[in-house]
């Protein structure tokens, strides 16, 4: 479990358990909110404080004044020392010309070749930055809520920062010193004629980044009325849960335990047969998850303790199946030796009574070296052996049927007779085709059984 403390109005906390925001609990009482408004509306909060929703706006709302604050000194001075601070002013190349002259030192310097071109550009530009400025403020407030009007802002800050770049590199302002100013290479007017201007580029990227800031907060916010949703239905679902918790697990427990049970009871009794140690480590593996759910329980763990049912359920299916697989297996093998006895036995009128005894010989033998309790590698030999010993019977079956019929044949006489096939004929014939239909079905049946399911990992 973890605990948030949540920067809302009043005293709240958000519970998250597993890793989910199950409840936000007022830590006055200890009791879970469970209105959805007021759950909204802590959330909203929490979301705004934590992310500085309050400051954001603040700073945007703020911002044309700092800025021209800090151009505003050095900015009066230039636009005095150009003229342009009486009538006319400069709005034209002449106007401007005559205003420079009502300047002395704008008089004198005037003369230099792109002086005046260069307070023409730099007057016409800080003209639209404050344009800029005011557009900025224009309806600022839909900032709060309005995504649209943020990517507005943002696209006016990128303006104002292109017309900072642009003015600062003009040449009243540029000083002798500066490179590419003087010299035979020299590729810059630098007229060193007014103070430098803050038109604040900083402050500006700063502007920038607050307000993309502000929009992903927006987005933050939109989501809480969704996300209050979405803790409601889980604090239901953990409440119910835990007024049942107990007996979930005590009906898991009984499960486990009758699991248990009855798969030792079958293990007990497959052992009789089948030894297969892969079923005891099955068994050993279902008995460590049982004592570890135990073991939570114990310690009112009851979601740990019931985590391990799917994995537990998972492990009992297969060691039951396995089992079965075992049982199979064994069970089929005797099936086939009783079946390849009994078909000894019917073809000894044909294959004759030693023949038939040879052959109940070879079939007890195995049966001796391979007595009950067998391995699944015990079986699998047994069963290659027998199939083995099926068909050198099922040939001794054919050749004698096809010897009874040739020399029944050669018993035919000479005269022209009625195309008949004696009797004999007829029955060896069939005689030949059932055992072949018998031999084949035999051995179908005491083909190898399917490899067993891969064990699930051990835990």
């Amino acid at each position: 479990m973890q605990t948030t403390p949540l920067l809302a109005e009043g005293n709240y906390y958000l519970v998250s358990l597993a890793g989910e925001e199950t409840y936000v609990v007022d830590a006055s009482d200890g009791t879970a909110v469970l209105g959805s408004a007021l759950l909204q509306e802590i959330l909203l909060q929490d979301a705004r404080n934590r992310e500085g929703y309050d400051e954001k706006i603040t700073s945007a709302l703020e911002f044309p004044d700092k800025v021209r604050a800090a151009k505003k000194v050095n900015e009066d001075k230039c636009v005095q020392y150009i003229g342009d601070d009486g009538d006319p002013g400069c709005f034209s190349k002449e106007s401007c010309l005559v205003s420079c002259f009502s300047v002395p030192q704008c008089e004198i310097i005037v003369q230099s070749s792109g002086f005046l071109e260069s307070t023409m550009d730099w007057n016409s530009k800080r003209k639209e930055y404050d344009s800029l400025l005011a557009a900025f403020s224009s309806g600022i407030e839909a900032i709060s809520f309005d995504p649209r009007a943020i990517d507005a802002k943002i696209g006016i800050l990128a303006n104002l920062s292109d017309l900072a770049s642009n003015m600062s590199q003009n040449g009243i302002f540029l000083e002798k010193e500066v490179p590419g100013c003087i010299g035979f290479n020299a590729t810059k007017r630098c007229y060193e004629y007014c103070p430098w201007i803050d038109y604040s580029p900083s402050l500006i990227a700063s502007q920038s980044q607050s307000l993309a800031s502000l929009k992903l907060l927006l987005s933050k916010i939109a989501q809480q009325q969704d996300r209050a949703g979405a803790i409601l239905e889980k604090s239901s679902q953990n409440s119910e849960y835990v007024a049942f918790r107990g007996r979930d697990y005590a009906d898991f427990r009984i499960r486990m335990q009758n699991d248990l049970r009855n798969l030792q009871k079958q293990s007990d009794e497959l052992n009789k047969t089948v030894l297969d140690p892969q079923v005891n480590m099955m068994i050993g593996q279902l008995e460590s998850i049982s004592a570890r759910s135990k073991n939570y329980s114990d310690g009112g763990y009851y979601r740990n303790a019931l985590s391990l049912r799917p994995q537990f359920e998972s492990l009992s299916n297969a060691t039951s199946f396995r089992m079965a697989s075992d049982s199979a297996a064994y069970n089929g093998l005797e099936s086939g030796m009783d079946a390849l006895s009994g078909e000894i036995q019917s073809s000894s009128w044909l294959i004759g009574n030693f023949s038939a005894a040879e052959h109940l010989k070879r079939l007890s033998a195995l049966k001796v070296n391979y007595t009950a309790p067998l391995t699944l590698p015990q079986i699998y030999g047994a069963n290659a052996t027998l199939l083995g010993l099926d068909e050198a019977l099922r040939g001794e079956i054919a050749a004698k049927a096809v010897q009874a019929g040739n020399s029944t044949a050669l018993d035919l006489p000479s005269t022209q007779q009625p195309a008949t096939v004696p009797d004999f004929a007829w029955v060896a014939a069939i005689i030949i085709a059932a055992a072949l239909v018998y031999s084949f079905m035999l051995r179908s049946a005491r083909r190898p059984p399917p490899p067993l399911p891969p064990l699930p990992p051990s835990q």
